[in-house]
């Protein structure tokens, strides 16, 4: 197909012809819908991940807290050990004679111990 370029060089004014005008955005049919629907998903983002976010931290500071607790229980647990190994000690027959002998007791003869 040949093109014509006739009109472009002559030298009469013409009317620019009226064509598809694109109208603004946001008037026209739905404008403010999109709109709003945007906004409306900006915000839901950034709910989004502010949540995330929030949620993140909840969880590490948890575990943080978990991870203190058993620390805890365990040195509790081992404390607890000592502290049954030394009441034995101190309940047993050879413990409770030398503390006696140190304060210069002496065990009961045979008449003396009396239970009903």
């Amino acid at each position: 197909m040949i093109r014509d370029y006739s009109r472009r060089y002559s030298p009469a004014v013409e009317q620019r012809p009226s064509g598809y005008r694109r109208q603004p955005l946001g008037s026209g049919d739905g404008g403010f819908l999109w709109k709003a629907v945007g906004v409306f998903a900006s915000f839901a983002v950034v709910i989004g991940v502010a949540a995330s976010l929030w949620l993140g931290w909840q969880i590490n500071s948890g575990l943080g807290e978990l991870a203190t607790a058993q620390q805890l229980r365990k040195d509790a647990s081992a404390r607890n050990v000592v502290l049954l190994a030394q009441r034995d000690k101190l309940r047993s027959r050879e413990s409770v004679e030398a503390a006696a002998a140190g304060l210069g007791l002496y065990p009961p003869s045979a008449g003396q111990v009396w239970r009903p």
